[in-house]
């Protein structure tokens, strides 16, 4: 049975209500987050029946050769050879269409000659989609990053409903009084699940394996499987060993400045390869840069970042690290990562995602800005319910530029309001 995902509905509601666009829908992100099987749930959850759909997988080279073809007759042909009828509705899904030589001349023709067609295209790395892939497009289509498992989905694939539901309830109520009480009941569970996604991270086959071993081996599949299809063939990448080299030094230093020197050095790649494999990892969706904040948006482009990895669990394999939380002694990057895949997941086009660091070193691990309005966040792995100071300091400082500011304190355990500050557990973050 296939388990929903959170993007189900808002894919299902564009194909259906979109007769006059017929926008193409893309869903991209790294391999084995899911994307094949969302386009099943979409389908299923749609209005097309069993006979009106029909699934390409662009791996197999018989169907890269059928559809690499550039003439509308003999599209046209080809369609009706798969038992498509152009003129009649049908949903059509093709999976890693970056394989196509062409693949944006493909689509181009379906969406402007067949109307009565609906497109879902997948992809797995968005360099090939930008090599591939012109202007001919624009307007033609809708963008949908598929992510690993955000903690709600991972609940979901747990079969864990009623935590689900403390989540919903916490989201729909923050405020009420009696919650903290409510949800201390359910403190031991939340975090041990919490501690499982903190260390294993959210791809679908390693969440719904059993063992510990189980599921290191499913983290290396995956990691293998993208090294040598997305970036051996894709990436031109010859120094594999210095592409592993890099991920290491990038998983030992989460959550830090990222400096080019010191990784130069440490990993022994040149400055512009390093930057290539930077821009690599970036463009198969496996790290993520968060800039500092600074009201001089030059400075905000040339200050060093922070670089976070999309999944804990991929992060964790690069140091061969799977201990639980009291045998580490990185849990406290291990929270903050989190917290920044929270907040990526939770931003939109008109929201931005900081750090702050002063040349005092006060610092505040996120700052997130929508809009004229500011969220601090502060991550702590202990239970902490005491003032931050850099938040205060940050509030005072820029009270003017903003219309409001809110200072969140994300720790183990705690779940309270008091001076100012939110504090908030992980597990309902």
């Amino acid at each position: 049975m296939l388990l929903s995902r959170n993007l189900t509905d808002s894919i299902v509601n564009l194909l259906q209500n979109d007769a006059e666009h017929h926008e193409i829908i893309f869903l991209l992100g790294t391999r084995q987050t899911g994307k094949t099987s969302l386009t099943r749930l979409v389908a299923e959850a749609s209005d097309f029946n069993s006979g009106e759909t029909f699934f390409f997988d662009l791996e197999d080279k018989e169907y890269r050769t059928l559809f690499g073809t550039g003439s509308i007759a003999e599209l046209n042909s080809i369609l009706r050879l798969e038992g498509i009828d152009p003129a009649r509705r049908s949903l059509l899904i093709f999976d890693e269409v970056q394989l196509l030589d062409d693949p944006a001349n493909l689509l181009k023709l379906l969406h402007d000659h067949f109307p009565e067609l609906r497109i879902i295209a997948t992809g797995s790395s968005s360099l090939q989609i930008k090599q591939k892939f012109s202007d001919s497009l624009a307007g033609r289509k809708r963008v949908f990053l598929v992510r690993p498992l955000d903690f709600d989905e991972f609940l979901l694939f747990k079969e864990d409903s009623r935590l689900l539901q403390a989540r919903k309830l916490f989201r729909e109520n923050p405020n009420d009084a009696v919650l903290p009480r409510i949800m201390e009941a359910y403190h031991d569970r939340f975090l041990g699940l919490l501690e499982e996604y903190l260390i294993f991270g959210g791809y679908p086959e390693v969440v719904l394996s059993e063992s510990k071993t189980a599921k290191a081996e499913k983290l290396n599949s995956i990691v293998t499987s993208y090294i040598q299809k997305d970036i051996r063939e894709f990436g031109n990448i010859e120094n594999i060993d210095g592409y592993n080299n890099l991920l290491k030094y990038l998983a030992v230093n989460t959550g830090a400045q990222f400096n080019l020197a010191s990784a130069q050095s440490t990993v022994g790649l040149s400055g512009p390869t390093l930057k290539k494999y930077l821009g690599l990892l970036q463009e198969t969706f496996i790290i993520k840069e968060v800039p500092p904040f600074f009201t001089n948006k030059n400075k905000e482009i040339s200050k060093s970042k922070k670089i976070f990895f999309t999944d804990t669990g991929i992060r964790n394999l690069q140091i061969k690290n799977f201990n639980i939380p009291s045998l580490r002694s990185d849990i406290g990057p291990l929270y903050e990562n989190y917290a920044f895949t929270v907040l990526e997941q939770d931003a939109d086009l008109l929201t931005s995602n900081y750090f702050y660091r002063t040349q005092a070193k006060t610092e505040i691990d996120f700052i997130t800005v929508r809009e004229q309005q500011c969220r601090l966040i502060e991550v702590k792995a202990g239970t902490f319910d005491r003032p931050v100071k850099a938040m205060s300091a940050f509030e005072k400082k820029y009270q003017r530029q903003f219309a409001g500011i809110s200072k969140t304190v994300v720790n183990r355990s705690c779940l309270a309001r008091k001076n100012g500050f939110r504090f908030l557990p992980a597990w309902l973050l």
